[in-house]
């Protein structure tokens, strides 16, 4: 029943979205609708994931998205449709232009799994809807791309999609936080607000710039992360000094949860120092489990001399792909 509905709501956008003054011709647009947003799609054979409820209405949305994209036409009817809260959000965060400041750039390819993690034509409009530059290539605003960004991912891997993160109650049980506010749909704030003032309170606390950035972002998150903050935490960090006496920190803490929840123990939020700014910003943030943790602040990758290279997509200008760099590795824990 469910799937006859959005293959339904799918022909009504397309004929309407078609311009086509024929019938037949709408009849023509609609049918091909149906078969790109039924939701969840079957999974392909060899597929690393396959759809399941909590990815709809995102993935099915993504594929309408993506088509009428490759068709050059407008986006926003499918938004309408299936995630009308979504422009509501995007007008709160065009108006905070301190929590867009706060993130850094992200690639939008995905090494591990070989693929594109969003339409490109996707990230172009959301860019839009939030004030920013267009991407550049394959580089692109990191918190638009992994919080609107990554609910549209079509990108199967061995992780699971790239929305998991947002539609699964993960982070939100694991740290004690209200029901949705990490979510797509929180019943205050934004999703791109939310995870600003959550993954800045934890990654920005003790750089002086991000954090008079993060007061100003404040008043647009919900109420309940405006000040979250974690006592206990682990931090991995990786120094590389870049050529003009640039100097780059990239900084991945580890918040405990205070009970496992869907296997992960842990909220990992990446940011990154870099002295031509004088000041940190957010890449992203995910869950992670014990032997993720175990694995990246192992002993045996510590120490100085050791090879220093962005993760988790993140986009460095001088030190992603720019070359070999060491550098040194070392861990800081809190409230132990």
């Amino acid at each position: 029943m469910k799937r006859s509905i959005i293959a339904l709501a799918g022909i009504l956008i397309a004929a309407q979205g078609s311009g086509a003054e024929e019938p037949a011709a709408a009849v023509k647009a609609a049918e091909k609708a149906v078969s790109v947003f039924v939701c969840p799609q079957p999974a392909q054979p060899g597929a690393a994931a396959a759809e399941g409820a909590e990815d709809c209405p995102w993935a099915g949305a993504a594929r309408l998205l993506a088509e009428k994209a490759d068709r050059k036409e407008e986006l926003a009817p499918v938004l309408a449709a299936y995630a009308p809260g979504l422009p509501e959000q995007f007008r709160a965060d065009l108006s905070n232009t301190a929590a867009l400041a706060l993130w850094g750039e992200s690639i939008n390819y995905d090494e591990l799994a070989k693929g594109t993690i969003v339409h490109p034509g996707i990230l172009d409009f959301l860019s839009g809807r939030l004030g920013l530059a267009k991407p550049r290539g394959k580089i692109a605003h990191a918190g638009m791309e992994h919080t609107y960004g990554y609910l549209f991912s079509l990108l199967p891997t061995r992780f699971g999609f790239k929305r998991a993160r947002w539609v699964r109650p993960d982070i939100e049980e694991g740290l004690g936080l209200q029901r949705g506010s990490a979510g797509p749909a929180p019943a205050e704030g934004t999703l791109l607000a939310n995870l600003t003032c959550l993954a800045g309170g934890i990654a920005l606390k003790d750089d002086a710039s991000a954090s008079a950035l993060l007061e100003k972002a404040k008043p647009f998150c919900a109420p309940s992360l405006r000040n979250y903050s974690s006592a206990r935490r682990l931090r991995l960090t990786e120094e590389a000094a870049l050529p003009g006496g640039r100097k780059v920190a990239l900084r991945t803490d580890f918040v405990p949860f205070l009970k496992k929840a869907g296997g992960n123990s842990h909220l990992l939020v990446y940011s990154v120092y870099d002295s031509a700014i004088r000041r940190a910003y957010l890449v992203t943030a995910f869950p992670v489990g014990e032997g993720f943790v175990s694995n990246a602040v192992s002993p045996s990758g510590l120490g100085g001399d050791k090879p220093v290279q962005t993760r988790y997509n993140a986009h460095v200008e001088g030190l992603t792909g720019a070359g070999n760099f060491k550098g040194k590795r070392s861990v800081t824990e809190w409230g132990r």
